[in-house]
């Protein structure tokens, strides 16, 4: 089998035959039955792929399947740990760690005996009753409880001012516009209410026959088998119709001279219908799609109506609605809040937890047959386990509805990554780099001969955003920065990620507790805990750490935000890939006895720590990839952190260790350098690295820091004498020199930012600048005409007027603008008007203007056609709504000229959101109109 297809389902049994292979490879001597051992170890694995490839079926993910494949994963780690402690890092000393007057190879070739008979078992296995790991036996998870009763009447799953809207989307094209064939597409996260907006729509035009179709149907994408037979049942659900087809074409025939309405409910797959399929014969004709897959609802450039998540008061009048009024009290009032947070305003969500609060309610407590705190407390609290497990009737719509998300997941490479956000404290958004860089140290994925590792993960991080598992929080520079896992979503991945042994949590809980979670004991074997993550930091957490959990297996250990550091013994991780202590104190204390020797990590995080430097032992950290020291104190790297030599990603505010020098055959690995602090002098440390890190991907350059507080605050200081040399260094950078990779550049800093525009020119391999401080002038026309290889700029509190800005609609090949000013900035921007003229910005794709007010703003007629999202980040806009004379939306004028825009973005506290939505429609495309997500 090749390595690749064993790869796509599990990687880990196939890291495990390359390392089994590379020690019997570097150990020519190694004793026969030990090398016959681990050669046995190595066919039982992939004996195991096999099997596991052969039955697996992505579509059905059984539960005995999964906990199969649970089993093995814990096994090929136990083989992998076992390898490693081992192995001895010297040619000298080979796979054996030799004791002086025993020989350690029988207890070895023991051990491997006993892997091999553990996975035989494993093959053999078979759960009792087909049930997998996440069984309530093996959870612990509590006894089923009694029938529910049947729920009430609630109100609809959705807003209905939704519906109307969309019923004016339905509306024919005002006289003498075309009377074309239109697609409407609502997207949006399962249990959002798609279908039952859609539901509702149908309804209006069929029993209130609000609009006049000579036909109308309503199919399920999800029970077709393919194209044609989707096409066949367009037909037989036609009210009264028994016609069926023979050939995809006869439907155009049928629908020549018609004018009809097809709801398609619960597309995922694009291929499974075509617009051409329908035939457009001016009579105004509407398909409305409802799906969760964002790249099938643009795939027709028809209207995308995207579905909001409830509010928190609508949440609770839906909850109460469904629970009972009658239940409501004052002391109750308050009491579900915890679970409507948890639902995060997903309609099925919030029906489900209400369903079963209001029956259990009544099982529990027949007399008054009402709700408790504590009811409320408990649900709250088993509401992941309960939505995982879907047993009680309540929890099996979005039991399906949840688990179809997971298992509709391309590949296991996907799962694991999307149950890594587990890992995450709740309520923090979730950086896509960060999340990256750690997937890559702990080797959870694999790239090839055609995309890296990070492209890997990349592209499976878009893939969550396009199926609406994820929701972007921070866009910069058009990719997803910042995202957050639906609320409900994460709770069911939490509860899975526990339920599979891919982490361990300690968390406090609703009233403030502890909760400790993981899954300890197996069906064949005990599993050890390799991925910890506490988030509850206090003294009794920690130490329950250190009492309960041998550490020694550990892999990735997470503590957010603790003093407590010195009880936990982190010094026995010996295995450890990734290390975060975000927020922890006593780093400092731990850092040349503990963290220096810890030899497998890969990711260290010491983010907002107390360490105050770095000693020279940290050059022991030998295949350490990223190394964060933002927010801390440390103002000076050793020279043993530059030399590191897999070093690809260095973060913090620091300045660079003198006489950085390479040999020519030398060079640096390093990716991003973020951000560096330009020394005064002569020193060409900097220069040196720019020219030895081949790999260069990214800087960030600040202005020298001469002072620093222990809270990791710094206040940037540079001499009038020390600006210039700085602008010489910046001048004769080869930061400004033809590169043969991308660069991305950051300057936070008024007079770098002024030297590095004023050197800037063509040819240039910059891609992305990011320039924060006031700025004097922009390049001359001729010289922004010529960055062709610029595709990305945001500019920060530039103190430029508005007119100055217009000028850089000359940057034809610019995708992404952001211009942010505060308030102090604005008053650059008054009075004036910043005008994008004809073929000015021709490949602009996304415009983002950030500031407490905007300036007047004007689209000409033939500017910006590839604009496909227009962000106005503002919390004042023109009292005016539409000035059709004028074509001015709230002071924004020819918005109806950008031909391509689909989505218009606003500030988070807007309170014109609908007032926008409203004056939207009068856009050929109808633009979804969103607010910015709230920030955290």
């Amino acid at each position: 089998m090749e390595g690749g297809e064993v790869t796509q389902h599990l990687r880990l049994l196939w890291t495990l035959q390359q390392k089994i292979a590379a020690v019997i490879q570097e150990n020519k001597m190694l004793n026969g039955r030990v090398k016959r051992g681990l050669e046995r170890i190595s066919l039982e694995m992939k004996l195991a792929a096999i099997e596991i490839k052969s039955s697996n079926d992505m579509t059905r993910a059984e539960p005995a399947h999964e906990a199969k494949i649970v089993l093995l994963k814990e096994l090929a780690m136990d083989v992998e740990d076992f390898i490693d402690l081992n192995r001895v890092p010297t040619e000298t000393s080979g796979f054996f760690r030799t004791a002086v007057g025993l020989d350690p190879r029988p207890e070895i070739v023991e051990s491997l005996n006993k892997f091999k008979e553990d996975i035989q078992k494993v093959r053999e296995w078979k759960p009792v009753n087909g049930v997998g790991l996440g069984s309530s036996q093996q959870l612990g998870v509590g006894e089923r409880g009694a029938a529910p009763r049947p729920a009430p009447a609630h109100p609809p799953d959705f807003d209905e001012s939704s519906r109307d809207e969309l019923l004016r989307w339905l509306r024919p094209e005002a006289q003498g516009q075309p009377q074309e064939l239109k697609v409407i597409s609502i997207v949006g996260c399962r249990g959002m209410g798609k279908t039952a907006l859609a539901r509702a729509v149908y309804q209006a035009c069929t029993l209130r026959q609000l609009h006049e179709y000579d036909f109308i149907s309503w199919v399920a994408a999800s029970e077709c088998k393919n194209r044609d037979d989707l096409l066949t049942k367009v037909l037989e659900h036609n009210s009264g119709s028994t016609s069926r087809i023979e050939q995809p074409s006869s439907l155009r025939e049928f629908l020549r001279d018609r004018r009809y309405l097809v709801i398609i409910d619960d597309m995922s797959r694009a291929e499974m219908w075509q617009i051409d399929e329908f035939p457009e014969n001016g009579n105004s004709s509407r398909i409305i799609v409802t799906t969760s897959i964002h790249s099938v609802a643009r795939r027709d450039k028809g209207f995308v109506y995207p579905m909001q998540c409830l509010g928190k008061t609508e949440s609770e009048d839906l909850l109460w609605e469904i629970v009972g009024r009658d239940n409501l009290s004052p002391v109750l009032n308050n009491a579900p809040d915890d679970i409507i947070l948890k639902c995060g305003g997903l309609p099925l969500a919030v029906v489900s937890a209400a369903s079963y609060l209001r029956n259990q309610g009544q099982v529990e407590h027949p007399v008054t047959g009402g709700v408790t705190i504590e009811l409320c407390r408990r649900v709250s609290r088993e509401l992941g386990d309960k939505i995982l497990q879907g047993r009680e009737a309540e929890f099996e719509r979005i039991n399906r509805a949840l688990q179809h998300c997971y298992s509709q997941l391309p590949d296991y490479t996907h799962r694991n990554i999307l149950l890594y956000a587990s890992v995450f404290p709740k309520g923090r958004p979730i950086r896509s780099k960060v999340l990256i860089r750690r997937l890559i140290a702990e080797g959870l994925v694999a790239g090839h001969s055609t995309h890296t590792d990070e492209q890997v993960a990349t592209s499976c991080l878009y893939q969550f955003t396009d199926r609406s598992i994820v929701e972007p929080l921070v866009i910069n520079n058009a990719e997803v920065s910042t995202f957050k896992v639906y609320s409900i979503i994460l709770e069911f991945i939490i509860c899975k990620a526990i339920s599979e042994n891919f982490v361990a949590l300690v968390q406090k809980g609703d009233n403030g507790e502890t909760v400790y979670n993981r899954v300890s004991e197996g069906p064949i074997i005990d599993f050890k805990v390799r991925r910890l993550s506490v988030h509850d930091g206090s003294e009794e957490a920690v130490n329950k750490v250190a009492e309960d959990i041998n550490l020694c297996y550990m892999r990735s250990l997470t503590v957010c935000k603790s003093d407590f550091l010195h009880t936990l013994g982190i010094q026995v991780c010996k295995l450890l890939r990734v290390l975060d202590l975000r927020g922890c104190k006593g780093v400092n204390d731990i850092f040349t006895q503990v963290i220096c020797k810890l030899h497998c990590l890969k990711y260290l995080s010491l983010r907002e720590t107390d360490v105050v430097s770095l000693p020279p032992d940290i050059g022991h950290l030998t295949k350490l990839q990223t190394l964060d020291i933002r927010n801390t104190p440390v103002n000076t790297l050793p020279i043993e952190v530059i030399k590191l030599p897999l070093l690809a990603h260095l973060f913090g505010q620091f300045e660079l260790p003198s006489h950085v020098e390479w040999s020519e055959r030398s060079s640096s690995k390093l990716q991003t350098l973020a951000g560096v602090c330009i020394r005064q002098g002569e020193d060409k440390s900097f220069d040196n690295i720019i020219l030895h890190a081949t790999n260069l991907r990214k800087v960030k350059i600040y202005q020298q820091t001469s002072t620093s507080d222990l809270s990791g605050s710094k206040t940037a200081r540079l001499s009038s004498a020390g600006s210039c040399r700085a602008s010489a260094s910046i001048s004769n950078s080869p930061l400004l020199q033809p590169r043969s990779k991308p660069l991305s550049v950051s300057i936070d800093s008024t007079d770098l930012s002024r030297e590095f525009v004023s050197y800037l020119k063509a040819p240039s391999a910059i891609t992305s600048i990011k320039l924060r401080g006031n700025l004097e002038k922009l390049p001359a026309a001729a010289t922004l005409k010529q960055l062709i290889g610029l595709h990305e700029l945001t500019l920060i509190s530039a103190g430029l007027s508005v007119e100055a800005l217009s000028a850089l609609q000359d940057l034809h090949y610019l995708q992404y603008l952001k211009l942010k000013e505060d308030l102090s900035g604005c008053r650059w921007w008054k009075n004036g008007t910043f005008v994008v003229h004809k073929d000015g910005f021709p490949s602009l794709k996304r415009l983002c203007f950030e500031a407490p007010k905007l300036p007047e703003i004007i689209f000409r007629q033939g500017s910006m056609q590839t604009l496909t999202i227009l962000e106005l980040l503002s919390t004042s806009f023109s009292s005016q709504t539409c000035d059709d004379r004028y074509q001015s939306w709230f002071g924004v004028q020819g918005i109806l000229h950008l031909g391509n825009l689909h989505e218009v973005i606003l500030h988070h506290s807007t309170e014109k959101m609908q007032d926008w939505k409203k004056v939207a429609l009068r856009h050929k495309n109808k633009p979804s109109v969103k607010r910015q997500p709230q920030p955290q």
